[in-house]
Order: C-alpha cells, then sequence, then structure tokens
C-alpha cells in the first residue's frame, strides 16, 4: 500500500479551509464595513492576499487564525505620508475589540477573542496608487509603525501580481493533479516549519520564502501506472526532493566568533513583478537564525530519506508523525498488513516533470 493515502490524510487535516471558517471572514467583513462608511479615510478596494489567495493556507498550531486584506486607496501615494492611513485606520478600530487594533510595519491588525482569548486576527495592509487616476499604475505600500522611524516609507508593491505569480505554477485543467501536489507539499513543509522554529522574533523562515522557492524549485514526483491508465502521485519523494532544493541554495557565509560555520540564503521577490528591486524575502532572518535553518533542513532531509528506507509502512508513519507532528495518521500494523497483502503491484515509469 502506497503512503500516498496517508499523505492525503494528513494534508485534509491540516489544510486551512477558509469557507469553513465563517467567522474570520465575517470579522473581516465587519471592519471592512466600519472603514468604508467613515468619511476619513478615501475610498477603497479590498484584496484578499497572502496564503488565503495562493489556496496555500495551514491550520495554525497556535489555533489563532489570520487573514491579509490589502487595502487600495483611490489616492495617490504624493497625497499622504505613509502613516497617515495607516494611523487613522487605527483611529477608527482601536475600540473594536477587547484587545484593540495594532500597528506594525506592513499593516494594521485587529485580533478578536473567543473564549477568553486570541483566536482571530485580521491583517489590514495599506495601499496606494502613484496615479489614482490610474489603477494600472505602480502601487506602494505603507511601510513602517511611527512617523519617526527612519524605516517608514512608501514601498513599491505588487500584490496582485505576487498572488497571480504563484497561482500560475501548473496553471491550467490539464495540470491540475501536479498543482494539487504542489500545493500538498508547500502546506506539509509549511507545517513543518511551525513546528520546528520559535514564532516569536524572526527566528522562523517566512512562509512567503518557502512558497517563492517551491514556485521556482519545486519538481512533481509522479509514476504512470500502465493497467490503471493514470499517474500515481508520490509525495514522500516529493517533498524529499523540495527539500533538497532548499538545501542546495544555502552558501557559506563566514566563521562567527565562536567558531560557528554560518549560511544563508538570499531569495529576492522576483524581478518580472513590480516590488523594490533586490528585496530579499528572507532578510528578517539573522546569520545564526539562517544556520539554524539550513541544520534543521539537513535532518529533515536525512530524516525524510530514513523513511523512503523503510520498509514497514507502519513505521513509516511513525517517523513522518515525528516530522510533521501529531495529525500524520499512523495506521494500525493489522491494517497496514491487510492493506498490504491486498496490494498487487504494477509496472509504472518515471513521469516526474
Amino acid at each position: 500500500m502506497s503512503l500516498q493515502k496517508y499523505f492525503k490524510e494528513f494534508d485534509k487535516a491540516i489544510k486551512m479551509d477558509y469557507d469553513v471558517k465563517s467567522e474570520l471572514k465575517e470579522k473581516r467583513d465587519v471592519l471592512l464595513k466600519i472603514l468604508k462608511e467613515s468619511d476619513e479615510i478615501p475610498t477603497f478596494e479590498k484584496y484578499d492576499q497572502g496564503s488565503y489567495s495562493m489556496y496555500l493556507g495551514v491550520e495554525p498550531l497556535d489555533k489563532e487564525y489570520d487573514i491579509d486584506v490589502g487595502l487600495r486607496f483611490h489616492a495617490s501615494s504624493s497625497e499622504y505620508e505613509p502613516m497617515d492611513l495607516k494611523n487613522k485606520i487605527y483611529d477608527l478600530l482601536k475600540n473594536h475589540t477587547d484587545y484593540g487594533a495594532k500597528i506594525k510595519k506592513p499593516c494594521v491588525t485587529v485580533t478578536y477573542k473567543k473564549d477568553c482569548e486570541a483566536a482571530y486576527h485580521v491583517d489590514l495592509v495599506v495601499y496606494t496608487y502613484e496615479d489614482k487616476e490610474d489603477t494600472d499604475s505602480q502601487l506602494y505600500l505603507a511601510r513602517g509603525k511611527s512617523s519617526e522611524s527612519d524605516e517608514t516609507c512608501w514601498e513599491k508593491s505588487d500584490p496582485v501580481g505576487l498572488v497571480d505569480y504563484v497561482n500560475d505554477k501548473y496553471k491550467g485543467e490539464e495540470y491540475k493533479e501536479d498543482r494539487e501536489q504542489f500545493r500538498r507539499v508547500v502546506r506539509y513543509m509549511k507545517r513543518w516549519k511551525n513546528k520546528k522554529f520559535s514564532s516569536s522574533g524572526n527566528a522562523e523562515p517566512p512562509s512567503i520564502g518557502i512558497t517563492l522557492i517551491a514556485v521556482d524549485k519545486f519538481e512533481v514526483s509522479k509514476q504512470y501506472d500502465y493497467l490503471e491508465e493514470k499517474y500515481l502521485y508520490d509525495d514522500l519523494e516529493a517533498t524529499l526532493n523540495f527539500a533538497k532544493k532548499i538545501r542546495n541554495l544555502f552558501c557559506y557565509k563566514e566563521m562567527s566568533e565562536n567558531g560557528r560555520a554560518l549560511y544563508s540564503i538570499e531569495y529576492n521577490l522576483p524581478s518580472t513583478l513590480n516590488f523594490e528591486p533586490n528585496t530579499n524575502v528572507l532578510k528578517k532572518m539573522s546569520d545564526n537564525y539562517m544556520t539554524d535553518f539550513k541544520e534543521k533542513i539537513d535532518v529533515l532531509v536525512s530524516d525524510l530519506e530514513a523513511v523512503k528506507n523503510e520498509t514497514d509502512e507502519v513505521e513509516q508513519c511513525k517517523k513522518l508523525k515525528k516530522i510533521f507532528g501529531e495529525d500524520f495518521p499512523v495506521p494500525e500494523k493489522k491494517n497496514a498488513a491487510k492493506q498490504q497483502m491486498n496490494y498487487i503491484p504494477t509496472t509504472s515509469s518515471s513521469g516526474a516533470v
């Protein structure tokens, strides 16, 4: 019996279903209604971005759900300072929940509680146009936490182009199954990093980094079954190969003062999109954090190879559970043995692309 069945069960367990999370969408819509009814800010169009719009969302381990919403204001960036609209949004929403609103560098965050603890947050990202009369003109993101900060600026951004760049991977009905494997593997990797890295500070590799590397480097793993006349997908092989792709991106940088060899990855937003040039999506990670990332990727590759070399299906699933967490299913031995007895191998050839 193939491990694929258990990988798909795992994906079903961790996949974020935003349609089911109706409360989160309701919170978003309430906030948008407050903003739309205000005379304090220009009119805007909302754009759902991030993992929501890329179909790559993963159930959070801390159970705090989030959604990123871009607000494309019908305004020119020359009309406002970067903090003007963020401050106005903060003022409009600061008393909306018990947690209130919080200004962060890329957004304004509103957090909701459920059962006396934080349960949802909505990130509102402020954009203006280079020319408000031309919605095809350059978009600018309001980056910064305060007007006094030297980091506060209008930053070139292309949120729609970025979502399209990701969603165009294996675009078309004929590539549907390839696309689904791509999305599953990205979700596996996102759950792995959530499990292995602290979410505080900048220790955790950003999801957009994993996603962009996958768009550029991921390869489908499948074999053609001539008896069933269809491709059989192998998520274990695809995940292992992708982990190796990430590992190969690390470059030696220098020796630290305490004698640790430091490694790093520089991975820029696509040059074909309208972002600030040479924007490294991993730039927030320090050299030590990047080296931690490399060491954990090395372990992941080794652990996945051990799964591949294991002959017992139950033991394979146990190893995968240690890698990915409690949501990875482990069959009972008698059920696995029965499935293996009933399984008749078929002749197949590689169809990897």
